[in-house]
């Protein structure tokens, strides 16, 4: 845990397991394998960031530029049909390129400090996580292979002799995070921007996030 002004900030341990939480499959995991879904992608993650930095420092711009990925800010917001998002990577074997939306980006960078305080961020702060983030995807497609594949299948479906076995594909998820997080110096995961962006939208309260962080450590710590 890591002690601000006003509160404790929840582990990456925490976070990474809200982020599993949000699993179409998270009821099919076992409850002793959680820790596995959580602690696996998060050191995958942090192994990449480091190796990273070695090389280029903070600059992910620049790791983006001589892995030939193009970077288009768009100065409009992210959707589709009703769902928004701020960043998207578009892969293929003839282009790479990662799209943010600067309009996105900007809402979020107002409302950032609400689960920091004293710690404001700037648009490009705010840009540099997105794109660090869809950077690790590129390299899951490119080199890595996905994070869900690397860890281990569980039961999706049994029905008498039949067994399905499905990723978790949110392991992925957690992956990219960690990679954001130790590649800028980030204080936390930086999908506490998520709920920070939530609370500041009227969908969530600060109660609740905090209690809802004491829910998540509990259950991970019995699991």
């Amino acid at each position: 845990m890591m002690k601000t002004a006003a509160r404790t900030l929840p582990s990456d341990d925490v976070l990474g397991y809200a982020e599993l939480k949000s699993d179409l499959l998270f009821h099919r995991i076992p409850h002793s394998k959680r820790r596995y879904y959580v602690e696996r992608p998060l050191a995958i993650g942090r192994e990449q960031a480091t190796s990273f930095k070695a090389r280029y420092g903070t600059d992910v711009g620049a790791i983006c530029r001589d892995r030939g990925i193009s970077v288009n800010l768009n100065e409009r917001q992210g959707t589709i049909g009703q769902i928004r998002f701020r960043a998207q990577i578009e892969l293929s074997a003839k282009e790479r390129a990662i799209t943010l939306y600067k309009s996105s980006m900007e809402e979020l960078r107002q409302c950032a400090g609400v689960l920091l305080p004293g710690r404001s961020f700037t648009l490009k702060e705010i840009t540099d996580i997105h794109l660090a983030h869809e950077l690790f995807h590129d390299l899951e497609f490119t080199e890595l292979g996905y994070t869900n594949k690397r860890l281990d299948d569980i039961s999706s479906l049994s029905l008498g002799p039949l067994r399905i076995r499905a990723s978790v594909t949110k392991t992925s998820e957690i992956a990219a995070h960690a990679f954001s997080r130790y590649l800028l110096d980030l204080p936390c995961l930086p999908n506490l921007l998520d709920y920070a962006y939530m609370i500041h939208s009227g969908t969530l309260t600060a109660a609740e996030f905090w209690r809802q962080t004491d829910v998540w450590s509990g259950e991970l710590e019995n699991s």
